[in-house]
């Protein structure tokens, strides 16, 4: 299964609500034959300032902001990006809502893409994690994390679980993307 291609996402926003917060950074980067390939790492320009703590917890100044794009060419060259491919997620429940909202605004469709949750995988298949966010799922596989809570770094992070998670997926006996998705949901 790790060499099926597929794109890991993520998101940086303004706030947790999809209704009332913004897309601030998005990235994806492929993973095809269990490698890191091609990637997109977008800033985008929301035209507000942004809050201390979201400046604070994703070291995007209010001058790298300015600096982004529109939301509208981030979220085209976004959905260009990934086509098709199942997308990996660490909290499908989190950035496709985001992503979904703020690209049918821009009378973009919504992503049909077969979707991977490493969160819930991570919960279903190593049990008894004090927690379960990005950074101490990474380090139960000790995979670093010199940088979290930008896009491109988290994307990463997320896209070495993923490959952690085959491993354990495939004992399991599930060897397709189909079966991973059936997984998780269940």
């Amino acid at each position: 299964m790790a060499d099926q291609r597929c794109c890991v996402i993520d998101i940086e926003t303004t706030g947790l609500e999809y209704q009332t917060s913004e897309i601030i950074e998005i990235a994806a980067a492929r993973l095809e034959h269990g490698k890191v390939g091609e990637s997109l790492n977008v800033l985008i320009n929301t035209h507000q300032l942004l809050p201390d703590l979201i400046v604070n917890l994703t070291g995007i100044s209010q001058e790298l902001h300015d600096g982004g794009v529109e939301k509208g060419a981030a979220l085209e060259a976004f959905f260009k990006f990934v086509g098709g491919d199942p997308l990996v997620v660490h909290n499908v429940e989190f950035d496709i809502p985001f992503i979904n909202h703020h690209a049918q605004t821009m009378f973009k469709p919504r992503l049909e893409n077969p979707l991977i949750c490493t969160l819930k995988l991570a919960r279903k298949l190593i049990p008894g994690l004090y927690s379960y966010k990005l950074s101490k799922v990474a380090e139960h596989f000790r995979i670093p994390t010199p940088i979290l809570h930008r896009a491109g770094a988290d994307v990463e992070i997320t896209g070495e679980i993923w490959l952690k998670l085959v491993e354990l997926l495939e004992k399991k006996g599930i060897k397709t993307i189909q079966e991973v998705e059936k997984f998780w949901r269940s």
